[in-house]
């Protein structure tokens, strides 16, 4: 009797088993045919039955039905509403990933490949999905938030070997703990970021700062380094480069780079404006005053109406105006005609700065730095009105 009822219980769990293969077919078919909520179903009840849940191919298709359920609610809005699925996409996204995962990772153990490559395809669907929604995170200002979904971007991205999406995820990574004034988790993210040769020009640009900040320029000036040699021709981080040199009193470093620079302006017209003015202030930190000049005048004929040039000859002409009257402040009570002569020539500076602002403000009415700048010019010069009216924007900047 008891090998009757054995017989039995085998033949029952054959058939069990038999019907659990037929659902894992069943939900494949389902989902080619867009009947989703069946082919999700179906797929569920296979991944914990004990006849199917240890097969790569019920995960694989429970990873491609999930991420098929996301396509959809991305692409045919009325197609995923008839499907009548409650759960919020990002966990259908998750879910997808995790039976990818789980079929990769039985694959591996069962040394097999044979929804290896399949796999990866579809997460590599999922992942973009997924950075989309951790960058529009970032976007809303809620840096905090995006931290550990790109983070889990990123386990993804290195499982599917994207390295495209895992760079690009801890970049944002690196600027949401920047924006969260974590800066030595966001300075070892740019470095990370560096040593992988990063195209994201942002990257050399913030860790060059971060190192400036922690008066580190000679680590400033590799970054640049590395950043100049793996995007060739990057005017902004040459400019950076150059200005570095001269701060370094790198005199024949920082020649080589202006050289450069001017040599790209010479072969270039978009955003040849902005390529003269970055030498322009370069020349200007130089102290070499008249060629800065020329390369600012250079970039208005180009295009008069920015503010970039107009801004660099008006800091040039405050600056000098600036030295001229500290130096006539140091001088002996009894050098009165020194004293007068170099007063004279930092008001005739000062003077000189003020059409370039105000040009400035006509463009930009509420460039704090701008009105700044001559509200101290004014005071100088004693032009009492100007300095009320530039004052008073600037209390009503304040109280906003």
């Amino acid at each position: 009797m008891k090998r009757i009822i054995l017989f039995v219980a085998f033949v029952v769990f054959g058939i069990s088993a038999n019907a659990q293969t037929m659902k894992v077919q069943s939900a494949y078919a389902d989902m080619k045919n867009k009947r989703l909520a069946e082919a999700k179903k179906n797929i569920d009840a296979a991944c914990v039955h004990e006849s199917t849940k240890n097969d790569a191919k019920t995960w694989h298709y429970s990873g491609l039905i999930y991420a098929k359920l996301v396509e959809v609610s991305q692409t045919d809005e009325k197609l995923y509403k008839k499907q009548k699925i409650d759960i919020p996409v990002p966990a259908l996204a998750q879910t997808s990933r995790q039976s990818l995962e789980k079929s990769i990772e039985i694959e591996k153990e069962a040394q097999t490949n044979e929804y290896v490559g399949a796999n990866i395809n579809t997460m590599n669907y999922v992942i973009i999905y997924q950075f989309d929604i951790a960058l529009n995170t970032f976007n809303s200002g809620k840096y905090a938030e995006s931290i550990p979904l790109f983070e889990e971007v990123v386990k993804g991205a290195v499982l599917s070997r994207n390295k495209e999406v895992e760079m690009k995820s801890n970049f944002c990574i690196a600027m949401a703990y920047d924006a969260t004034k974590q800066a030595d988790k966001a300075g070892e993210m740019y470095r990370q970021l560096v040593k992988q040769n990063t195209k994201e020009e942002a990257v050399y640009i913030n860790l060059y700062i971060a190192n400036k900040k922690a008066n580190e320029l000679e680590k400033a000036i590799n970054v640049l380094k590395v950043g100049v040699r793996n995007l060739p021709g990057n005017y902004r981080l040459i400019g950076l480069l150059s200005g570095a040199y001269v701060e370094a009193g790198n005199k024949v470093e920082a020649d080589k780079t202006i050289a450069i620079l001017k040599t790209i302006a010479d072969t270039i017209t978009e955003n040849k404006s902005s390529v003269l003015v970055i030498i322009g202030d370069v020349l200007r930190d130089a102290n070499n005053l008249d060629q800065a000049i020329a390369m600012y005048n250079q970039s208005l004929e180009l295009k008069p109406t920015q503010t970039e040039a107009n801004y660099g000859l008006g800091v040039l002409y405050f600056n000098t105006a600036v030295d001229l009257k500290e130096k006539a402040d140091k001088l002996p009570f009894d050098a009165t005609e020194e004293y007068d002569r170099l007063q004279k020539e930092s008001k005739q500076n000062f003077s000189l700065a003020i059409p370039f602002f105000e040009r400035i403000l006509n463009i930009k009415p509420k460039d704090i730095n701008t009105l700044n700048a001559l509200k101290i010019i004014y005071s100088r010069l004693e032009m009492t009105d100007k300095y009320k009216e530039v004052n008073a924007v600037l209390d009503s900047l304040r109280q906003q």
